[in-house]
């Protein structure tokens, strides 16, 4: 089925989101000619901060904005394990938005910790230019086009941020890395990204509900492969975990040094060097950082890190291996090997974003190589691929489980109706 604007209203008139009953936009300045100035114009990296609150970074206003979303109706609630099986929603999503999937760009995902309803900030491409969305989409593949204008919101602005003029490889703006990842905990949202500082690389931090301005730590580490300090380049996915004892920030850099700074350490005006923990491999970005629970080969439960990569398969790391971890801070030039933590390979190849969905699930924005369209699934965790992406011998309908596997068809039974199979089941 089709979906565009117009048939959107009409098949979804009970909407997911209310937004027009939506009154008044709140912002921490007083005047009515502040509160102009500070509207939301674009959006890019996202955060939930709880049910009731998102936070996004918008660098053509140079601010953090907390949007209040909390009124999410009851039918989408209790999505809890519920699989998102949507393949083709590039597709999907351009139909609904009237445009070209090629005009569509893709910034962030964001899971809303109650619903599991996911949130997706994008840029179309128009005549007219450039127009910024918020998306909301449900497991069903319900999507619904969310006014973040007409949001209640509070504001801070993200403070010293790159030089307008300074580029990277003559068309990338210096100030597009000002704000490259959140992290929400305990009530302080920390911001990686750059500065304009003789140490550019820079993590903010600031209490929510905001306080009257941002606080900024420099923050320099050890990069083996390039056998140097490094202060400019910045964090580019991080999360918040307990280390050994400590709440920890594990932050991973771009070709791909993994580091760990303790959250004690980043007050404001501080210079903090982190521990670089594990080399997972050159020419890669990190595009996200996660800390979940997950069950081993044994069944048992254990802690591990997650990093999803933008060039590599991700890198799945038990928590006991980061509090182990020596300090690497001398040169390392073995080509395409890795070095400090373990980690294992796992196959989330071709994602373009992902977050924590719920506890047995991640959810992946993903190019489908296949095809060429944009997928939004679920991967199981403990599993970290999909059964249905291969064609291999248990595919052919003539295949005989063997005495010995029953494991391994029960295991194929139970990922199919998750994937979406469920006629596929062999009894």
């Amino acid at each position: 089925m089709v979906i565009t604007r117009s048939r959107f209203g009409a098949l979804f008139a009970a909407a997911l989101l209310t937004i027009d009953a939506l009154a008044g936009v709140a912002t921490i300045e007083a005047s009515s000619t502040t509160e102009k100035a500070h509207m939301p114009r674009s959006l890019s990296i996202l955060e939930f901060g709880g049910p009731n609150v998102l936070f996004a970074a918008d660098q053509k206003q140079n601010r953090i904005y907390a949007f209040e979303i909390e009124n999410i109706p009851d039918s989408t609630r209790n999505l809890d394990i519920t699989p998102y099986n949507l393949v083709g929603f590039g597709s999907q999503l351009a139909r609904y938005l009237e445009t070209d999937p090629l005009g569509v760009t893709y910034h962030d995902l964001a899971v809303h910790p109650v619903t599991k309803v996911a949130f997706l900030s994008i840029t179309v491409k128009t005549e007219s230019g450039p127009r910024s969305e918020l998306i909301l989409v449900t497991p069903k593949g319900e999507i619904r086009s969310v006014d973040f204008r007409k949001l209640p919101f509070s504001s801070v602005p993200i403070g010293e941020t790159p030089d307008s003029d300074v580029t990277f490889w003559r068309d990338i703006p210096a100030a597009a890395l000002s704000v490259t990842d959140f992290e929400f905990d305990d009530g302080i949202l920390y911001i990686a990204g750059l500065s304009n500082g003789e140490f550019a690389s820079t993590l903010r931090h600031v209490r929510y509900p905001f306080e009257d301005s941002v606080e900024m730590t420099s923050i320099e580490m050890f990069h083996t492969a390039h056998n140097q300090n490094e202060t400019r380049a910045p964090i580019r996915a991080m999360s918040i975990a307990t280390v050994d004892g400590r709440k920890t920030l594990i932050a991973a850099y771009t070709c791909t040094p993994l580091v760990t700074i303790p959250a004690s350490d980043l007050s404001d005006g501080a210079h903090v060097v982190g521990k670089t923990i594990a080399e997972l491999g050159y020419g890669n970005t990190p595009l996200e950082v996660l800390t979940l629970t997950a069950y081993n080969l044994e069944r048992q439960p254990e802690e591990f890190v997650l990093v999803i990569n933008r060039e590599m398969g991700a890198n799945l790391i038990q928590m006991e291996s980061l509090a182990k971890a020596p300090a690497l801070n001398q040169a390392f030039s073995g080509l395409g090997d890795t070095l400090g933590a373990h980690g294992t390979q796992v196959p989330f190849a071709g994602t373009l974003q992902a977050d924590d969905q719920d506890p047995q699930q991640i959810l992946l924005l993903r190019r489908n190589i296949d095809t060429g369209d944009v997928d939004l699934i679920s991967s199981m965790k403990g599993v970290y691929f999909r059964l249905s992406d291969f064609v291999s011998e248990y595919t052919f309908p003539d295949y005989q489980y063997s005495k010995s596997q029953e494991g391994t068809q029960k295991f194929h039974n139970m990922i199919k109706p998750i994937e979406g199979y469920a006629d596929l089941v062999i009894k």
